[in-house]
């Protein structure tokens, strides 16, 4: 069992989950969920980002809270592992949202 970090509508951001005194319930992993930029509707979402073809609206501070959990599941060597859930309602493009995640955190050989 573990806290699972969540990007949505009526949640603080990740960037705020992660500093809260026993968030990281589980040393061995973790789970993050980058769904929606807290505050935004997922209606709203929808109607702003379909059909997903491009990033619309970058999300700076989620994107370092992506990296941040991806720094420190690398950083554990290996004793921690991380699953991290990145979808279109986040800034309109899954993909292009996670090479800018990956790209920030560093990361070269992820899976």
């Amino acid at each position: 069992m573990t806290h699972i970090y969540n990007s949505w509508q009526d949640m603080p951001p990740v960037s705020e989950q992660i500093t809260m005194p026993g968030s990281r319930t589980n040393p061995d992993f973790f789970v993050a969920r980058f769904l929606l930029r807290p505050g935004r509707k997922y209606e709203t979402a929808v109607k702003l980002f379909a059909p997903y073809e491009h990033v619309r609206d970058p999300h700076p501070e989620g994107r370092k809270a992506a990296a941040h959990l991806i720094k420190s599941a690398a950083a554990s060597g290996n004793r921690t592992n991380a699953y991290i859930y990145l979808n279109n309602r986040f800034e309109g493009n899954a993909m292009e949202s996670i090479a800018a995640v990956l790209d920030e955190a560093g990361a070269t050989n992820c899976v």
